[in-house]
C-alpha cells in the first residue's frame, strides 16, 4: 500500500509503503483527520494521518470510508503489485478516497 503527501516523495516523511499485513488499525482522530497505523516492528508503529471534510453530522466520520478501501486493498488478490492508496504527487486515488485532501507520515509513531 503506496501513500504520498503531494511534496514530491523524496524526503523521509512524504511517502511510505507498507505490505497488507502491517495494517494494524485505523480510527478517528478529530472530525476531519483519520489515522491508520501499520506496524514497523513487534514495538513500533508508523502513522498515517488522512485529512478529509467533516460529515460527521451527515454522513457519518469519513474513517469508515478509509478503513473498508484499506480493507478491500488488503484483501484484494493478487498480492505481487503496489496498491496507490492516496498519492497526492499524482492525484491517484483508490476507490472512493477522493475527498482526502492531505495525508502526514510519521515514523515510528
Amino acid at each position: 500500500m503506496y501513500f504520498a503527501d503531494g511534496n514530491g516523495a523524496n524526503a523521509t516523511t512524504e511517502a511510505a509503503a507498507y505490505e497488507a499485513g502491517q495494517l494494524a488499525g485505523v480510527k478517528p482522530k478529530t472530525v476531519t483527520t483519520t489515522v491508520a497505523y501499520f506496524m514497523r516492528s513487534a514495538d513500533a508503529k508508523d502513522k498515517i494521518t488522512f485529512t478529509h471534510d467533516d460529515t460527521t453530522t451527515t454522513s457519518g466520520h469519513r474513517c469508515r470510508e478509509i478503513a473498508k478501501a484499506l480493507a478491500t486493498a488488503a484483501n484484494a488478490g493478487p498480492h505481487e503489485d503496489m496498491v496507490d492508496i492516496v498519492d497526492l504527487d499524482n492525484s491517484v486515488f483508490l476507490s472512493n478516497l477522493s475527498f482526502i485532501t492531505g495525508i502526514s507520515v510519521a515514523l515510528n509513531d
